[in-house]
């Protein structure tokens, strides 16, 4: 049976044994789980921690963990950034958790010309409190050892202009765009075309509903984007990412995972 599972952020772990619960993960563990003095459970910070630690003392909500064991987690083989649209509620929570399985390095959402969902400054960041919670939930149910980064929503015209252009001669990062335009290259393709001796770095971008404005796909081919087609049929912009998402992270798996403890 695994063990109750809760977050830490990187930066709140203190360098002893022993780590302290922050207010929320504490209400979840006494409150919730109902964890007692004595339970065995599991930390991690999103980063590649993972530990295994003993509840000491428990002072309302404030829960105090000895450390038992701790391991460190390597980065992933892969480095796979996730710009997608804007897509109605549920959808979009799928494709966040969907992410979060799949070892996403970061996740931005896009706000597109055909984006359903249009949100201002204070739904965004109520929007975004309520994402990462759920992010979190998804890292502990499939105990990744990894949580994506969670960037606010912006303009799809402003991301593209802050990423800039990729030097042809010298690529840092594989730029991808799924679309549904004709003569496309199969994703499969483009990754076997991608050498292995350039890093295992790639930036999608997923469009809405309604697909990107031609305006758009022209914008994203210029700072580097490279349209691939994702096969026969039209798929749902969260199967989309979530299709692009598993066939890059099977085609760069790592040949030899490793821990370090």
């Amino acid at each position: 049976m695994s063990l109750s599972r809760f977050y830490l952020a990187p930066t709140d772990w203190r360098s002893d044994a022993q780590q302290e619960l922050g207010p929320e993960e504490g209400h979840h563990c006494i409150r919730v789980l109902r964890r007692r003095l004595g339970d065995e459970v599991e930390l991690f910070d999103g980063a590649g921690r993972v530990a295994q630690a003993i509840i000491c003392a428990v002072q309302r909500e404030r829960v105090t963990l000895e450390l038992t064991a701790c391991q460190q987690h390597p980065p992933l083989w892969h480095e796979i950034h996730l710009l997608p649209a804007l897509i109605k509620g549920e959808a979009f929570e799928w494709l966040l958790e969907k992410a979060v399985e799949l070892g996403a390095a970061s996740v931005q959402p896009v706000e597109t010309g055909n984006s359903v969902v249009q949100l201002d400054e204070a739904a965004a960041m109520k929007k975004q409190v309520k994402w990462l919670r759920q992010m979190l939930e998804a890292a502990k149910q499939c105990h990744t050892p990894f949580l994506p980064t969670l960037l606010p929503p912006k303009p799809m015209c402003q991301v593209l202009a802050e990423l800039g252009s990729v030097s042809a001669g010298n690529q840092a990062e594989l730029r991808l765009i799924p679309a549904l335009t004709a003569g496309c290259q199969s994703l499969h393709a483009v990754l076997e075309a991608w050498s292995v001796v350039q890093p295992r770095r790639a930036r999608v971008i997923i469009g809405p509903e309604g697909d990107f404005t031609a305006e758009e796909l022209v914008a994203a081919q210029a700072v580097g984007f490279q349209p691939v087609t994702l096969g026969p049929l039209i798929l749902r912009a969260e199967t989309a990412a979530l299709a692009t998402l598993a066939t890059i992270t099977q085609r760069w798996v790592d040949p030899s995972p490793s821990v370090v403890v």
